[in-house]
């Protein structure tokens, strides 16, 4: 649930926290990776309800375990600042937002490129559900595919 992770690690930013638990799935792995490659998170590891493993240690995902997982994620801040300034999620269970590559590379390129697509900032991820998996915007037009809008983050 992307709307769910967005409005978590958005508000921990807002409170100045310095890690935080979000429930682990693919998607939020997947989420957390590109804001980990972009540089907007500082660490990101895998652990429970109780804090995250020792770096090393593998727990197999057991029934016993599956709903206590979690990813840690250690935030980042910039001379007190944080990082990450706002992460919204864009498609929603509610309004699906589905863009074609044309649509995607007039978002790189700053253009509007629908009511609900407004062109790309300096510094702004833009996260996309594809065929490929959960890409980022630049990956999407290397592939010069399409997909479901999940999330930006700037």
């Amino acid at each position: 649930m992307h709307w769910h992770l967005s409005s978590h690690i958005k508000n921990a930013f807002r409170h100045r926290q310095a890690r935080i638990a979000v429930p682990e799935s693919k998607q939020n792995r997947a989420i957390v990776q590109i804001l980990y490659d972009e540089g907007f998170v500082a660490a990101v590891q895998t652990g429970d309800t109780l804090g995250p493993y020792n770096i090393g240690v593998q727990v197999p995902i057991t029934p016993d375990n599956v709903s206590r997982r979690r990813i840690w994620l250690d935030l980042k801040y910039a001379q007190g600042e944080p990082v990450l300034a706002d992460m919204r999620a864009i498609s929603k269970p509610s309004r699906r937002v589905f863009a074609s590559a044309q649509e995607l590379k007039m978002v790189a390129a700053a253009r509007k490129a629908s009511p609900l697509l407004k062109g790309a900032q300096v510094g702004q991820v833009t996260i996309l559900k594809t065929v490929y998996g959960i890409i980022e915007l630049k990956d999407a037009l290397k592939k010069n595919v399409g997909g479901e809008v999940l999330c930006i983050a700037k």
